[in-house]
């Protein structure tokens, strides 16, 4: 990373926007410092409004990029476009900042509330999983770099939830090709369920879609292997009872 690039660029955006403030009259900070910005931010933010909340934290991080109150200002303005729904916003935001910053000691709450962005996103189960995908590695990463972090048991829980979603969808494909006799690449949807999600209430299915593919297919022996690791895991599930 270029400092002295950025440090420019900032020192241009910063003239661009005081001659800007000239030409209209009067900054919307004139007469105010940092912090006074920063606690009328956090008075509105206490009082629910989000929106204006996020406007004179925005104001801190333009006015004074480089007050002490610029960072947090930061995360806080990207906290309320969160709560606003503008999750694009947040991930934009927070992407500069961890990019900027990489050892600030905010970066595993940037970190946890870019990942929130990108599950509250997610769809359910339908013809795309691309996003529950992206939310998934945003939670791993954070996991990985700050696995004791306060916010590591919630990643578990929120990536449990989004393998969930993933395996149904990876196994609504499957049955779409199996329904089309198309059992070798139905047979590739359901080994990715069944090795990389195992522990889901999908790998059940998959493992019996996986014998009936096998069968059709005349692989008589991944079949019956198919089948064993399906009475050995689940020996009182619905699926193990339809294994003729």
């Amino acid at each position: 990373m270029d400092l002295r690039a950025l440090n420019k660029g900032k020192i241009l955006f910063f003239s661009f926007l005081l001659l800007a403030g000239c030409e209209s009259g009067k900054l919307p900070v004139d007469g105010k410092t940092a912090g006074e910005v920063y606690s009328k931010a956090e008075h509105l933010l206490r009082e629910g409004n989000f929106e204006d909340a996020g406007k004179n934290f925005k104001d801190v991080e333009t006015y004074f990029p480089y007050s002490k109150e610029a960072n947090a200002a930061q995360i806080m303005s990207a906290f309320c476009d969160f709560k606003t729904g503008d999750y694009v916003d947040v991930i934009r935001e927070l992407d500069i900042f961890l990019r900027y910053h990489p050892s600030h000691a905010l970066v595993p709450y940037a970190m946890y509330l870019r990942a929130m962005s990108e599950y509250m996103t997610v769809s359910s189960v339908g013809r795309d999983c691309e996003q529950a995908k992206k939310a998934r590695s945003a939670f791993i990463e954070l996991l990985s770099k700050f696995p004791t972090s306060k916010y590591a048991e919630d990643c578990k829980k929120r990536i449990v939830l989004l393998d969930d979603i993933i395996a149904a969808h990876e196994l609504l494909v499957g049955r779409y090709y199996q329904t089309r006799r198309s059992n070798l690449s139905a047979i590739n949807r359901y080994n990715y369920v069944i090795s990389k999600f195992s522990n889901t209430k999908s790998a059940e299915e998959a493992l019996f879609r996986m014998v009936e593919c096998c069968n059709n297919e005349g692989l008589l022996e991944e079949a019956n292997n198919a089948a064993s690791v399906l009475k050995a895991r689940f020996p009182n599930g619905r699926w193990v009872k339809k294994i003729k």
